[in-house]
């Protein structure tokens, strides 16, 4: 049987509701370095997780739009909230491009690392009450034990660059103690924040298996796809432009990008009449 020939994808974009999706781009960029990457952060607007269904939806959307307007090949939705509530309309808005989330990602990864069966998840409230990850981890193996804990102060922390000191450490204990009595063996970090967090989650809790989504991402898009060689350019978005984000920016992608942009996304969605945003270079 002759092989089917993978598609070659030369734009990528990524979006998240701030900063936390950068630990996607990161791991992304470190296998996959000849595309280019348009990240959008719509900082004006987060958290995603204190929202409704609606309205995440709708945000989820207007930012889907505008990384269609860069002619992107492939568009990563790296917010669990988003991935929770609006894959199933992101697909159809956006039916000519492959959309993946992060939750079946992170999900099928913790499946396979657990070794007791008992995985912890903690996300925004947003996303545990969506109970996508429950669902995905069950549909896997309807034996697991999956115990979750909303961690919602964990974001504005991160957004805050507090990812170690000792009320970082108070926040993480707290949200965590409930699930380790539990004997949980795997914590999926179910927010791209969270990642920003691993390390001091690692020093707190060596024995517990840490799962984020950027991993199986590239995975995917290793697996699925043809990409160019050389090296790409990175291009950052954000609705708003707080202090902590290029501070960030520079943290975690080791100042490796082309530019920080603010956009008024509202009004590029209004002037699009809701389909795609026409803002090409």
């Amino acid at each position: 049987m002759e092989r089917r020939k993978k598609q070659l994808v030369k734009r990528i974009g990524i979006f998240d509701s701030g900063a936390g999706g950068l630990t996607v781009l990161k791991e992304l960029k470190a296998s996959i370095s000849g595309v280019k990457y348009y990240y959008l952060g719509d900082t004006a607007r987060l958290p995603y997780g204190t929202k409704s269904s609606e309205t995440i939806i709708r945000y989820t959307k207007q930012n889907a739009a505008f990384l269609i307007g860069k002619k992107i090949d492939v568009l990563i939705v790296a917010c669990n909230t988003a991935s929770a509530y609006a894959i199933p309309e992101l697909r159809k808005f956006a039916a000519d491009i492959p959309v993946t989330g992060v939750i079946h990602p992170g999900a099928k990864r913790a499946a396979k690392m657990t070794e007791n069966g008992k995985i912890g998840i903690i996300g925004t409230r947003a996303t545990i009450s969506s109970g996508k990850y429950q669902k995905e981890l069950k549909e896997l193996d309807p034996d697991f034990r999956v115990f979750t804990n909303p961690a919602p102060l964990l974001v504005p922390l991160v957004e805050e660059g507090m990812v170690t000191g000792e009320v970082t450490e108070k926040l993480i204990s707290m949200y965590l103690e409930p699930l380790l009595r539990k004997r949980i063996d795997t914590l999926i970090l179910g927010c791209t924040h969270y990642p920003l967090l691993k390390q001091t989650i690692h020093e707190m809790y060596p024995g517990i298996m840490l799962v984020d989504s950027a991993e199986p991402i590239r995975d995917i898009l290793l697996a699925g796809y043809e990409f160019p060689s050389g090296n790409g350019k990175t291009e950052i978005y954000v609705t708003d432009y707080p202090e902590g984000f290029g501070l960030l920016s520079h943290r975690f992608l080791e100042g490796n990008f082309d530019k920080i942009e603010h956009i008024d996304l509202q009004k590029l969605w209004k002037a699009s009449n809701g389909t795609k945003i026409k803002k090409t270079k």
